[in-house]
């Protein structure tokens, strides 16, 4: 990590761009050896950042995009949409824990490095509603992101992942780059059934998958998808090394509970339906609907403690491991009609999306509340929703030139609700329990305390947008591109101006460069305003162990503002980027692409301030029983700065069939820039960006992804075999303490799937994901709660080697 002052000269806003010795390394070999796509996604019309009339492919994009077919998904072998785009892009990483807590239950990929707020995600072209549950550690800290789980994977035709800022064309969010989903829309009927276990026999995964499409009316087509999948939890902790022969009985674990994957029962329901009235005007509908449960143990409270009660009906002589619950209800519906008026093409469409979570725990306690504690307790429920209204047109005019002149235009209103509501009266209490005068136990459930009513909050605001877009090709090698956008919030975020120029010139038809330069922003989440929560964790305090209980305070209140927070402002991004495009031959195609990702007043949570001048500007603002606080800020400036090398290629083999290689490669790096200093509280100055909050910006995601394969198609048999070698990673686990930084070593992981088609519609598959049982090196740090010693962020998990077998019917 670099840590560059504003004073130091350089301009924030200047791009530079360096190479590492490996990413020079892979340049080369990727000349030599080039990636996979099937060969119709080399020619698949992309829709996604072309706005025009003018059809485009892969690589007659004048940006850099990936598309990703059904048929790949599944190939990957894993169940759900995030994870398997994680092993399809480069680009795209998703660690198999993004955070603790509700982060670790709710979680979402990263694009480019960049926090997973800063991606937009589209369906069918239509903004998808972001979730409830937002994101107060981990990789994504501050992101209230889109679920993409809950988009059934049966439903999905292919994905189109745009890899360049589309601010302009899009509106806010879309500063690392947009992903769009695009759904099925045939008579097509697909049966999946997914059967899993990891190596060690701890997880276990069952996912049935159905969809069907039928023809309504005249040209009319409406496709129905069903998802439902459910998976064990694997917890890799050690032993908490407690002796007291009633622990397992008493405790009902042993270990450090939520090390690993959590148990998750999910079931989705789409649809996707268009009619045609006649030639110039047809009707459409999509939406989905999902229910998601899910949860985790957290960590191991000791009977020794004052915050344990351990006699009583519902005590826990020998400690016990809480365990973390959340229960989601999500949909979204869309309508709109579209047509042709004139030489316009026009769309007008209405989507609803709504993300209700309810958080609690069981197994767990209140122990102000002494021997009257429930074990069990709801927490709060957090509601995300949104509508939006767009009216889009396009068409192209002739004007002499080689080809005609393309203009878009439209406008958009979105509406934004968030609410937090209360919890149970147990879930938030303070009993007054003590064991001795001035040793009191902690009021609220443990973990996270319950949502009080004087927490409650809810909130709202509109967003009105135009936009603009216009391509040109002044010659006939030569295209041009540019994209304005407006957009007005209320509620004292502001307006806000974005544009683009993007161009790509042929030197051949084979040979082509392409380049875009834009700005960006993106509002402060609802969430990230009002978003309160009071957890516990254990820690060393002036070098004692012990329980703490710290806030996460709304930016704008009171004891927040006394802490040192000001209103949050939006972050304003400027991306650049350059590339080529080469296809020597008809089944050989290559992408180069450089980028740099400048962001400004980029939004981060505090470190938790800690000292007894935080406790009492707490204490005086009526929040008692916590000794810490953190609110969020605009903490940082930074650059990240990349390449991304992507290629296709297939063989003919004759009687030995066909093989289509694999080789992508992505090298990304962040660095801060300047980062929000210090406050001063009773007169004492506290650190608000320290080392673990830098850390999470600059170094826990792997600088370097490769991946490399090849998909061998002979006779009955498809063998997909899969490399991916993911850089090295460092997690920092004290803001003071350097001796317990960790840093792990690049890792190669090998993932196979070898199908076989009993008929024409019948096949099974049977494969392995981290074949040879890959987990990271163990580094222990040493603590009471016995937090395993593989980190958090392992972008290829710690759960080590999972076999499956997949039964797929068409129909």
């Amino acid at each position: 990590m670099e840590f560059v002052s504003q004073r130091s000269g350089r301009n924030p806003l200047t791009p530079t761009v360096s190479l590492s010795p490996l990413a020079v390394a892979v340049t080369g070999i990727l000349f030599a050896s080039v990636a996979h796509a099937e060969d119709s996604a080399l020619d698949t019309v992309v829709v996604t950042g072309n706005r025009g009339a003018e059809q485009r492919t892969v690589t007659s994009s004048p940006v850099p995009i990936d598309v990703v077919s059904a048929k790949q998904l599944q190939a990957t072998g894993k169940p759900g949409l995030m994870e398997a785009l994680s092993a399809a892009i480069p680009s795209l990483t998703l660690p198999e824990k993004t955070g603790w807590d509700a982060s670790g239950m709710a979680r979402a990929p990263n694009l480019r490095g960049l926090n997973a707020a800063e991606v937009l995600v589209l369906v069918n072209g239509k903004r998808r509603h972001t979730a409830a549950t937002l994101n107060i550690n981990g990789i994504n800290t501050g992101a209230a992101p889109v679920d993409l789980d809950m988009i059934p994977i049966g439903a999905i035709d292919h994905v189109e992942v745009l890899r360049d800022g589309a601010a302009a064309q899009y509106g806010s969010d879309a500063i690392a780059g947009v992903i769009n989903v695009i759904l099925k829309a045939d008579s097509s009927g697909t049966s999946v059934t997914h059967v899993g276990q990891g190596y060690d026999g701890k997880k276990q995964t069952v996912q049935q998958s159905l969809d069907k499409g039928f023809e309504i009316g005249d040209g009319g087509i409406v496709h129905l998808s069903l998802d439902a999948r459910n998976q064990n939890d694997d917890n890799k902790a050690s032993d908490n090394g407690y002796t007291y022969a009633q622990a397992y009985d008493k405790a009902g674990k042993s270990t450090y509970g939520g090390y690993g994957t959590p148990k998750i029962d999910l079931y989705n329901l789409a649809y996707n339906a268009e009619l045609p009235l006649n030639d110039t005007l047809s009707l459409y509908s999509f939406g989905t609907v999902s229910h998601r449960e899910a949860e985790q143990g957290q960590n191991f409270r000791l009977p020794t403690i004052t915050n344990t009660i351990t006699t009583g009906p519902n005590g826990y002589p020998a400690g016990y491991t809480p365990t973390w619950t959340i229960t989601e209800d999500d949909y979204q519906a869309a309508f709109g009609a579209k047509g042709l008026v004139g030489a316009w093409d026009w769309d007008l469409s209405t989507t609803y999306g709504r993300n209700e979570a309810e958080q609690g725990s069981f197994h767990n306690q209140n122990p102000s509340l002494g021997e009257a504690t429930p074990n069990s307790f709801t927490n709060g429920t957090w509601v995300s929703d949104e509508l939006t209204t767009n009216l889009d047109f396009k068409r192209n005019y002739d004007i002499g030139l080689s080809k005609p002149l393309d203009v878009s235009w439209g406008l958009e209103h979105r509406r934004d609700s968030y609410e937090v509501k209360k919890g149970d009266y147990a879930s938030y209490a303070d009993g007054g329990y003590c064991v001795a005068p001035g040793n009191c136990a902690s009021s609220g459930a443990q973990v996270t305390n319950g949502i009080s009513p004087a927490d409650e909050a809810s909130a709202s605001r509109n967003s009105v947008a135009s936009y603009v877009d216009f391509g040109i090709n002044p010659l006939p090698q030569w295209y041009l591109g540019t994209a304005l956008r407006y957009e007005h919030y209320n509620e004292g975020v502001g307006s806000t101006r974005s544009g683009k120029i993007t161009t790509r010139y042929e030197f051949t038809p084979q040979l082509a460069i392409r380049g875009t330069v834009s700005n960006g922003f993106r509002a402060p989440s609802l969430a990230n305003s009002i978003f309160s929560a009071r957890s516990t964790t254990y820690g060393v305090v002036d070098g004692v162990y012990q329980s703490i209980n710290y806030g996460v305070l709304p930016v704008d209140s009171a004891a927040a503002k006394a802490l040192g927070a000001s209103s949050l402002k939006p972050e304003r991004s400027t991306n650049f980027s350059l590339g080529l495009t080469w296809t020597p031959a008809d089944r050989l195609s290559f992408t180069a692409d450089a980028y740099v990702v400048n962001i400004r007043d980029r939004i981060t949570l505090t470190g938790t301030l800690l000292g007894d001048e935080v406790t009492q500007v707490l204490q005086a603002n009526g929040i008692s029983s916590t000794s810490g606080g953190q609110y969020f800020l605009n903490g940082a400036d930074t650059r990240t700065k990349g390449l991304d090398l992507v290629g296709n290629y297939s063989q003919d083999l004759g009687n030995w069939g066909s093989l289509k290689y694999t080789a992508a490669f992505n090298w990304n790096e962040t660095e801060i820039l300047s980062a929000t200093g210090s406050t001063t509280i009773g007169g004492t100055e506290y650190e608000l960006m320290d080392r673990k909050a830098r850390n999470v910006l600059t170094s826990v995601q792997p600088k370097t992804k490769l991946i490399l394969g090849g998909d061998w198609s002979i006779g009955k048999f498809d063998v997909n075999l899969g490399l991916t070698r993911y850089g090295s990673w460092k997690e920092v686990n004290d803001a003071s303490d350097r001796s317990l930084d960790r840093v792990w070593k690049a890792q190669w992981i090998t993932d196979l799937d070898v199908g076989y088609h009993l008929t024409k519609d019948l096949s099974v598959a049977v494969g392995a994901k981290n074949l040879f049982d890959v987990y990271p090196k163990k580094q222990g740090v040493p603590s009471s709660t016995m937090v395993s010693s593989y980190g958090v962020y392992s972008p290829y998990g710690f759960t080590g080697g999972y076999y499956y077998t997949r039964l797929t019917y068409a129909f």
